[in-house]
């Protein structure tokens, strides 16, 4: 009778051990990296999942609006511009794309706190871009302290980080019109970026 008490308490935390690490799988790849960084900020797992959460609940809150057709345009023709200005000047297209990310953010409904607050909300919906838009923000700062030290190749590739966010946050924006084609923005941007090397 004892030994079938042990065997049943043994299984019951096999169990609940194998349920914790497929639940802990399953949001690493869910979230990637952004998960493993919130497990470092908060300490654990646990902290990590309970952070999560919150930005879950915060998102679900959010009335964002969509784009309609005319806004829609507006913000392709802002980004081809921004594309077009990367040729002569790379870093002051870092910033011009970083900002018309946080206006098209701002346009939608997302709240107007600190950009943190805003990359934790637009984590839900675009994790993997978010972890690229967060390099591209190092890229940038390093650029605007030292612009003898940074490549164009690095500025390249973190605009295309920028272009990823954006490109997915236009499309999530919808345009009440049907589907649209977004991916000729994202074309662009690679000749675009091709032309400035």
């Amino acid at each position: 009778m004892i030994i079938g008490v042990i065997v049943a308490i043994v299984v019951i935390v096999g169990v609940i051990v194998v349920a914790m690490e497929y639940d802990r799988r399953r949001k690493r790849a869910a979230y990637g990296s952004e998960f493993d960084a919130l497990v470092e900020q908060e300490g654990s797992p646990r902290a990590a999942d309970r952070e999560l959460g919150r930005r879950r609940r915060a998102y679900a809150q959010l009335d964002l609006r969509p784009l309609g057709g005319e806004e829609h345009a507006r913000y392709l023709e802002d980004w081809h511009g921004v594309q077009e200005s990367f040729v002569d000047d790379p870093a002051a297209a870092l910033s011009d794309a970083e900002a018309l990310i946080v206006q098209l953010a701002r346009f939608r409904g997302y709240p107007g706190g600190d950009g943190e607050s805003l990359l934790e909300l637009l984590s839900i919906p675009h994790t993997s871009d978010v972890a690229g838009y967060r390099e591209a923000v190092r890229v940038r700062q390093a650029t605007q302290e030292d612009p003898q030290h940074s490549s164009t190749e690095d500025m390249r590739q973190a605009f295309k980080k920028y272009a990823a966010l954006f490109d997915a946050m236009l499309t999530d924006a919808g345009t009440g019109d049907g589907p649209r084609d977004t991916q000729s923005s994202n074309s662009r941007t690679t000749s675009t970026l091709e032309v400035g090397r």
